[in-house]
């Protein structure tokens, strides 16, 4: 059983990573090794999510555009860049179109396949995205969004001082919006259809956004999730600290959680494949000080690895185990996706 996995490394290179992990032999090759062109060189982001395409394709996020690669020759055949895009998470392909988390800009941005802009569902407002694109930070929660019936237009808020963790720059940097790293709302961070609904997993409160609607579809009651896999008749999330939950597909109501770190092996959870009889996970190591030290994932970092488990889906037993490990460089995980 092979999966392919994406991702990149804590680095100034800022390049994307496509690896080939092989569950048999329980080991990972690089299959496309991505240097970005200058003007959308960010350090430490690489590739975050994709999805493989009915076309045999694999679309996937870059920091500020959707690369496409064909992984039946490992190249990139493809680069689709907006100014507005910024820390994409993850890229789903439904019914010929794209639909891109533009985490940054709290959006999911819609293409064609063939890389026509056909419009965007946002989470935020135009006027408060507009300051948040100059530099200003919003306040947490956002509650300027909620306007009231005076007719008054919505009152500036004060600029936040940094946050001091190195997950943004400084909010007066020159760089153009596309390059920086900024601070989000929701943190919109993958996207999947359920039967006939797109809905939006949002890593900042651990909701399910219908996009329709705009409504809150479910939540698991905790915040730090990330994916939406569905199979069969359940729709599957994971959580920073190793939970896996299932959700009934219909319902969207909790069916119940595992544990992927019961195995003993940690890591910052994200990254998930499901099969009949298996859950494909993935982990990525934790180091004291670097960027995945962030406030809401206060944990012990030791111990920590790049990892793809699988478990058996019945009840969670680890039977293989792929570390991803470059000797020089810390590198991170995002999407795992079956491959034949």
């Amino acid at each position: 059983m092979k999966v392919i996995v994406t991702g990149g490394a804590f680095d100034e290179r800022g390049d994307g990573l496509v690896w080939l992990a092989d569950f048999a032999a329980e080991r990972a090759d690089v299959l496309v090794r991505w240097k970005p062109p200058e003007q959308l060189r960010v350090a430490a982001k690489g590739f975050a999510g994709g999805s493989l395409g009915d076309d045999g394709l694999l679309y996937v996020a870059a920091h500020a555009a959707v690369v496409r690669i064909d992984p039946r020759c490992a190249e990139v055949t493809g680069l689709l860049h907006q100014p507005c895009m910024n820390d994409l998470h993850h890229v789903a392909v439904v019914g010929g179109h794209l639909y891109v988390a533009n985490t940054g800009l709290g959006a999911v941005d819609v293409f064609t396949v063939s890389g026509e802009f056909m419009g965007s569902h946002s989470l935020l407002p135009a006027w408060a995205n507009s300051k948040r694109m100059h530099g200003e930070r919003a306040p947490e929660p956002l509650t300027r969004a909620h306007l009231a019936w005076s007719g008054t237009p919505p009152t500036s808020w004060p600029e936040s001082a940094d946050r001091g963790d190195g997950y943004f720059t400084s909010s007066r940097e020159p760089q153009a919006f596309h390059q920086r790293k900024v601070p989000d709302h929701l943190h919109v961070n993958h996207v999947v259809s359920l039967d006939g609904r797109l809905l939006a997993t949002c890593f900042a409160d651990g909701s399910l956004r219908d996009l329709r609607t705009f409504e809150v579809a479910a939540s698991v009651g905790r915040p730090f999730v990330h994916d939406g896999v569905v199979h069969g008749s359940s729709l599957w999330l994971t959580s920073v600290d190793g939970t896996v939950f299932e959700l009934d597909r219909r319902t969207l109501g909790a069916r119940r959680t595992l544990d992927a770190c019961g195995s003993r092996h940690r890591g910052w959870c994200r990254g998930l494949a499901v099969t009949s009889e298996h859950l494909m996970v993935g982990l990525t190591e934790s180091r004291r000080g670097g960027s995945l030290q962030q406030p809401w994932a206060q944990v012990e970092t030791s111990g920590t690895e790049t990892s793809v488990l699988l478990l058996d889906k019945a009840g969670g037993r680890l039977l293989a185990r792929v570390e991803i490990k470059d000797r020089d460089r810390h590198t991170k995980l995002y999407s795992v996706l079956p491959t034949t």
